[in-house]
Formats: structure tokens, sequence, C-alpha cells
């Protein structure tokens, strides 16, 4: 029974946990602000094209120059359909990512023996500009650095953003509308509504600007947010313009909190040994040499703990101990070695440790100070606003003459310390037009863009002739072989061509939504009537553990990134009969026992042991039946088989732990001694 009861509380606080992971998102956003509250806040149920509304967009991909040209090569290097096919794939992938939207599913499909790629884009309203983005040629293009402007379009674009101010300064004028609707031809704008920002946290380009606005009201002049900075796709940083239109939305004094994480300053003396990690070459002690040497410094340390200094500059194989007696400053829990961690933190200042053992050796560490964690709240101005951003970055790039046509193929290939490269072969013609240009670019950049998305940008060595060349870097197998698909891909003529377009309405989704929730509710009450009817308090259990069955799932939907559609709808309401059908097996079972005579404790015990094998196996082959559908069905039928899979798994957990652990708190108490209660007329 003990056991019974601590399982019983680890059910109901994973349950609360959960639970409140599960609440409705009206009911979650009355919660105040905090770190945790704002995560939970942000943990949603992710809607699918069938329910939220979008776009699905559906392309054929033409193969027919791909396969004249494998036809017609005299060469072995043939690129196989299915790369091409993967790489348009992959181009199509990065584009979509590109427009913003959330959990987008993009997947192939064969009709009528033709390979077709679906698009669908969830949330998305213009299907003009989805069309635009998606339906680009997937065209190779090698570009050269601009050492020039354009005033063209730089005066194209200025003029786009100050006809967008006049909108806004319109009276009655629908920010939110006029930032989602603007466009560029480069794509460059983004409208962001309802960021906040404390004062002290404010941009600099807005610094002295939104503390002068009035509520709801636009900024009179476009604002420059040129110098910014951020992360290129390589780690570099890179320098960005930008020029934007906000709106105060409000502003308002709010409580802010600062918090100081728990810090510690240790001294430490380090005594490494050959193949300890970054050891120096020049250590060649081994490791009982090493332990040896540790424990001798040990005791030096401790017949003299205010001569750790001098110790440390003695024995310690970590360069921080010249000259600074192996002090580490301060630093905080997660920056060390968790042995490290754990003694450090563990001692008071002062305290020297044993000696700890980690990757790097051995270690004698002294705490010689410590910053407790610290709260501060103060008041301070809080800002509300909404802005349209316009990227005005000159593109730093200009075409060459060198494309896909004049390209033959790239290869994976290794160097002589076998790490992967990318080989390039040009045509006849290709190989003139890289010849000049390598000549002209030696010590600069190429940029090599596939379908208007840049893949690479290798520097030039030297002049580069007879039309091959190799691309080189710190590539993993992976990275290699993705770049010389996409190079491949860009080469091969492989148009898409749109053959279907379908506008889901936001309306027509949500009230899928609506009929679909309410369709679950009615089962659900009428599941709870005849449960609680026929099995009496059994019933009750049973429909306990269906709650607690659907506050899993729903945790899990929002908690991960699975997509919920309706066919996932269907499955998850398919599950829950099943998993009242294995809690009606055991029941039936339990019945069963008790009319036998045995004991409530005895009955349960055997109806879950004779239940169990029919459970299994039923459960066992819905599952079988769940993977088959999804190795082999579209994506409807998968997210069918998705959701009836892991509703299967969370039901047989519910049915088997959830049910019996509810049964067994009330063995022994008049309940389960009541006929009428358990629903049965046992013999007197």
């Amino acid at each position: 029974m003990k056991r019974f009861s601590n399982g019983l509380i680890a059910i109901l606080i994973a349950a609360l946990f959960m639970g409140v992971i599960a609440l409705p998102d009206s009911v979650k956003q009355k919660m105040p602000d905090n770190t945790v509250t704002n995560w939970i806040k942000a943990k949603k149920v992710t809607l699918g094209l069938d329910l939220q509304g979008g776009i699905q967009l559906d392309y054929r991909v033409d193969l027919k120059n791909a396969i004249a040209r494998n036809e017609d090569s005299d060469t072995s290097n043939d690129i196989a359909i299915k790369d091409i096919i993967h790489g348009v794939l992959a181009t199509l992938e990065r584009r979509v990512n590109g427009l913003g939207v959330s959990e987008p599913q993009i997947y192939t499909s064969n009709v009528a023996g033709e390979d077709h790629i679906i698009v669908e884009l969830a949330g998305i309203k213009d299907i003009n500009e989805a069309k635009a983005v998606v339906g680009k040629t997937i065209q190779l293009e090698f570009m050269e650095p601009k050492t020039e402007k354009d005033p063209a379009e730089e005066a194209k674009l200025m003029g786009n953003v100050n006809s967008t101010l006049e909108k806004a300064l319109q009276p009655d004028a629908d920010f939110a509308t006029i930032g989602e609707n603007v466009k560029t031809s480069n794509g460059s704008v983004r409208f962001e509504a309802t960021k906040e920002s404390f004062e002290s946290a404010l941009p600099a380009y807005y610094a002295s600007i939104l503390p002068s606005l009035k509520a709801n009201t636009v900024y009179k002049s476009v604002v420059d947010g040129s110098g910014e900075f951020t992360l290129g796709g390589g780690g570099e940083v890179k320098e960005i313009k930008t020029k934007r239109i906000v709106k105060l939305v409000k502003s308002e004094v709010k409580d802010k909190t600062e918090t100081t994480e728990e810090k510690v300053r240790a001294s430490h003396i380090l005594i490494a040994y050959a193949g300890a990690e970054r050891a120096a070459p020049s250590v060649t002690r081994t490791k009982e040499e090493a332990k040896a040497r540790a424990e001798e410094a040990l005791k030096a340390v401790q017949s003299d703990p205010t001569n750790f200094a001098s110790v440390a500059e003695k024995y310690s194989d970590d360069p921080s101990a010249q000259g600074k007696g192996g002090d580490l400053d301060f630093f905080g829990k997660g920056a060390m070695t968790k042995a490290f961690e754990d003694a450090a933190f563990g001692m008071e200042i002062g305290g020297i440790s044993e000696i700890v053992e980690t990757p790097f050796g051995y270690h004698i560490i002294k705490v010689t100070d410590k910053q407790a964690a610290s709260e501060t709240v103060k008041k301070e101005n809080s800002y509300t606003y909404s802005e349209i951003l316009f990227d005005t970055t000159s593109n730093p790039w200009k075409p060459t003459g060198l494309d896909g046509s004049q390209f033959k193929y790239a290869s994976v290939t290794y160097t002589q310390i076998g790490t992967p490269q990318v080989t390039i072969q040009f045509t006849s013609e290709g190989a003139d037009l890289f010849e000049k240009l390598t000549e002209r670019l030696t010590g600069s950049q190429i940029a090599i863009f596939v379908g208007g998305e840049l893949v690479s940008a290798p520097t030039v060595n030297q002049k580069i002739t007879g039309g091959n060349a190799v691309i080189t870097g710190n590539f993993t197998l992976q990275r290699a072989l993705q770049l010389a698909n996409d190079l491949n891909t860009g080469a091969i003529d492989a148009p898409i061509i749109l053959t279907g377009q379908h506008n889901i309405s936001a309306t027509l989704g949500e009230n899928a939504l609506t009929v679909s929730i309410f369709a679950g509710i009615l089962g659900l009450i009428g599941l709870t009537l005849f449960m609680v009817l026929y099995y009496r308090m059994l019933g009750v259990f049973a429909i306990l553990a269906l709650c607690i069955y659907s506050t899993i799932i729903i945790f899990i939907l929002k908690t991960t990134p699975i997509v919920m559609t309706l066919a996932g709808i269907a499955g998850i309401i398919l599950s829950i009969g099943m998993a009242v059908d294995a809690n009606i097996l055991i029941f039936e079972r339990t019945k069963e026992e008790l009319l036998e005579g045995k004991n409530f404790s005895a009955s349960i015990t055997t109806g879950f042991e004779r239940a169990w094998s029919s459970i299994r196996d039923s459960n066992a082959s819905s599952l079988i039946t769940c993977v088959i559908l999804w190795f082999f069905g579209n994506s409807i039928i998968r997210g069918f088989a998705l959701m009836l899979g892991i509703g299967i798994l969370i039901s047989m957990f519910t049915a088997i732990n959830v049910t019996r652990t509810f049964l067994h708190t009330i063995t022994g108490t008049r309940a389960s001694k009541s006929d009428f209660l358990l629903g049965v007329k046992r013999p007197k």
C-alpha cells in the first residue's frame, strides 16, 4: 500500500505540472509576468493548415532535361534523379524559412508517375507573396563583390519607405495592416507587433524617440537603424543598415527585476598527466605519478594554507598559475566541470578541497570569495511599441555572367589528409569565364547562389585554369555533400511548375476545430455517463485516469513541435476509445474475481494480470498499423498515425499504472466492500 500511496503522490504532482502547461491560453495569459510563467505562456499547440488556415502550393518538378542530360552524358558523373528532387526540396525549405512560417510542411508526392513537392504554409494569408518567394527559378549563379553603389536601387527602396510612412501617419491608419501588406522588390520588410522594452534596454535609435511620443502615435520621421550588427551564417559579425517606422502603443511604469547569479572565486592547482584533456605536450607523467604529485602538493598547502599561491606557482600545470597563483576569478554554475563545480560551491571562503579528479587531471581548490545570488526590484519605464523594419543594407554582390548553363557537376572528394572538399567542373565556355574571373578576384571572394540563396562564398587563392576547382574549408562530410547537391540542383534545368494552389481560410479552419472539439466533448460526456452508471466507482476512476490521459496529450502537443491537424484529432479521439477499452477489459476481469468471492485487493491484482495479455496484443497490433501508415502514408495519414500511436502508448500507461494506483487507494475501505459501488452482486 505504501508503494501505491507514493505512486499516487507522484501521479498527482506530474498531473499538476502538466495540467498547468495544458491550461487554455486565455487562462495562462492572466498569470503574472516572470521567467517561469512567461515560459509557460509560450507553450502553445501548433495548428496545421486545415485548422489554422493558410496556403497549399503543389509544384511539379520537370525532370525532362535532367533525364536527357544523364542519358546523353559521356561521363560517370550522372546526377541521380532522387538527389535532384532532394536538392529542390532543400532549396524550397530555405525559401519557406525566410517567410517566417511556424512549422511549415514540405514533402514530396508522386502523382500519376510525376514527382511533386507540396508546400503547406499555415497562417500565411497572401498567396501571391508565397508564390513569388517559393516558386522562383532554382538557378546556379556566381557573383563577385560589388564595389559601387546602385543609386536606382537605393532610390526605389527609400521611395517605398517614405510612401509607407505617409500611409502610417494618416488619421485612423491601421498600422498593423500597413506593416503586414507593405512590399519591396527584395522582400526586405518585416512587421513586428507589440515589442516591449524597459527604458534602460531600449535600442539606441529609440532611446530619445519613444519617451517623447504619446500612446498610439506614429513617429513623424523614418528612424535610422544603421550600424546594427548581427551574426552571419558562418558565425561572422555583419553590419546591417535599417530604416524603421515606429508606433508607440503604450508606456507605463513597471517593476523591473534584476537577478544576479551565485558565483564563486577560486584558485586551483592542476596536476595533469599524459592523455588528459588539454594536457601540454611537455606533460609526460602517468596518471599514477600525477596523483602522487597532487598528494604532495596537497600536503604542502595543508601545512600552510596562506602559501597556496606559491605552491600553485611551483606545482600547477595550468598556465593561469603563472603570476596569478592559480586564480580563476569569479565563475558561475555551468562554467566548470561538475566535479570541480560541486567542490568549489560546496566550500566556504578560505576552504581548501581534497584532491578533485576531472578529465583535465587532479585539482586542489581553494575558495577565495563568494557572491551570493541576489534579486533587485526597481521601478522603470516600460515601452510597448510596433515597428515596420526595412533592411536597407545594399546587396554586396553583382553578377559575373557565370551561371549553371556553363557548369558541369560538383562532387565530394578528399584532401591528402582526408578532410572533405567539393570539386567543381565547368564546360569549356565556363572554364574561360572562370579563369578570367579568378584572375581578377584573386584574394577576394566569389559568392555562389542557388535559387537566390547564398550557399557558399569561398576565397580565390589563385588564378584557376582548365575549368576544374576545389572548394575547401572546415567541411563535415554532411556539409560537403549538401553543398555539392545544392550546386548540382542549381546547375541542372529542373524547373518547378505550379500545378495547384489552395487558399484555406482561417475561418474554415477555426470552424473545423470548433466542431471537432465539440464532437469530442459530446463523446466524452456520453462515455463518462456510461462508465459511471455501469461500473460505478470503477468507472469514476477510469474517467479520472482519462482526464490525466488528456492532460498528457495536451502537454505533449504544447511542448513538442508536433503539428495538430484534423486527422490528428481523429487519432486522439480514437485512442481515447482504446484507452477506455483497456479499462473495460480490466474491470470485467476484476468483477469476475469478485463474483468468485475474492477480496478487493486480490481481485484487482488478478484482473490486471488476466487482462494484460489482451491489452498488450491489441495495442501492439494497432501500433504496428500506425508504423505502416507512417512510413507509407501521405502527410494527412501520417498525422493520424502519429497521434494514434502516441495516444495508444499513453493510454496503456494510464490504464495499467494510473487506474491501478487509483483503485488501490480504496483497498480496505468501505467502498471496496460495497457491491453497489463496485457494480457487482457477490454471493452472500
